[in-house]
């Protein structure tokens, strides 16, 4: 289609991507989320508007921002994943989530087998990536791996619908009796043994105020970028670019919890954070063909929703091992598939405020480990 105006420069491509987040955050809090997921309109709308020619489908532009929002987005996204806290607060649920891990990589493995892709390597990684961590360590693996751009979106889009079944799915599991029979211990039978005690020292310090606006964000900004800056120039020194989103994972990780106090002196790292990753995905899916993620994208629920309900099986033989509480063994394993938002949310909605910490907790350790576990099993499976 021929277009009197095309948005192809910088600006242009930019002020879209940026539109479409603002649309897709409006949706997710609104009614229409359950309809369509926020996110996903940021796979949808730029594909389209490429592949209609109002985009290109390709340009230099789409690397820069791969190239910068990774790194920046995982740095300010991982500002807050505290490893002391998470070791000591986490409890008896951070074993049945690295168990439940264990097992959905294994499924993944299995499933694999069965169900052969044109980059079974690639797509063991991102799903691992994905069910272990969260959508952001797909983008950050996807960097290391060099992935093809369709299975990026494919996994993404293939999750927006997949997730919310699971998660579905887990809640009826968290509450059944006879799950509880067959695993040997009643739902709620751990009520009120993961309630964490602050010590006073904890509990008397006050609450430090960020710098005010828009100081705190401009800070989160010169830290991101200058993570991305001194790890991306030692990278290159040292020949190892293309693994350098570990680096800045490692590094980002490490600095705010051999500094504490430098988180705060940042507001909204969050939120940045997610808006460097939404732009990642803009930009990958501006470069897909349409049609071919339709169908590549069917192929990819059905090998998602195969594996999840072989997982559902390890975790009933994990809970039998360890006569865990169903409520805490499927949480755990929500923890890695649905994220730490959903994991709070689930054991709110449970009645079960003890287990909101431990979750978001587990979920965060899945975030720092997944990446790695991606990238080093993906170099093993193409060896």
């Amino acid at each position: 289609m021929d277009w009197a105006f095309k948005a192809d420069g910088l600006f242009a491509i930019i002020w879209i991507m940026l539109a479409t987040i603002a649309l897709s955050t409006i949706l997710e809090r609104s009614r229409f989320q359950r309809y369509i997921p926020g996110p996903i309109l940021v796979l949808i709308i730029p594909c389209t508007l490429a592949n209609i020619g109002f985009l290109p489908s390709q340009s230099p532009i789409y690397i820069s921002i791969s190239d910068i929002a990774i790194p920046f987005g995982v740095t300010l996204l991982l500002l807050r994943a505290n490893i002391g806290e998470i070791l000591r607060s986490s409890g008896k649920m951070l074993p049945l989530f690295l168990s439940s891990a264990v097992g959905v990589i294994i499924a993944i493995l299995l499933v694999g087998q069965i169900m052969h892709f044109e980059d079974d390597a690639g797509l063991w990684a991102l799903s691992t990536a994905l069910f272990v961590g969260s959508v952001l360590n797909v983008v950050a693996a996807a960097g290391a791996i060099q992935s093809d751009q369709t299975l990026i979106a494919g996994i993404i889009a293939a999750n927006a619908l997949v997730a919310p079944a699971y998660l579905a799915v887990l809640m009826i599991m968290m509450q059944s009796k006879a799950v509880g029979r067959l695993i040997g211990v009643p739902p709620g039978a751990s009520l009120g043994s993961f309630t964490v005690k602050l010590t006073p020292r904890e509990s008397e310090k006050p609450p430090v105020s960020a710098p005010a606006a828009p100081l705190g964000q401009l800070y989160a900004i010169l830290y991101a970028l200058g993570v991305f800056l001194v790890v991306d120039y030692f990278s290159r020194l040292a020949g190892i670019a293309n693994y350098a989103i570990l680096v800045v994972t490692a590094v980002a990780v490490a600095v705010p919890n051999l500094f504490p106090r430098i988180r705060n002196y940042m507001s909204n790292a969050r939120e940045i954070g997610m808006i460097a990753m939404f732009l990642f995905i803009g930009a990958i899916s501006a470069q897909i063909d349409l049609g071919a993620l339709g169908f590549f994208s069917l192929r990819v629920m059905l090998f998602m929703t195969v594996v999840l309900t072989l997982n559902l099986v390890f975790l009933i033989a994990i809970g039998r091992l360890f006569k865990a509480d169903p409520q805490v063994l499927f949480l755990a394993s929500l923890a890695g598939v649905g994220g730490p938002t959903s994991t709070a949310a689930v054991a709110a909605a449970h009645g079960r405020e003890d287990l909101v910490t431990p979750g978001i907790l587990c979920a965060l350790s899945g975030v720092v480990i997944s990446t790695f576990i991606a990238v080093f099993g993906y170099q093993l499976l193409i060896s």
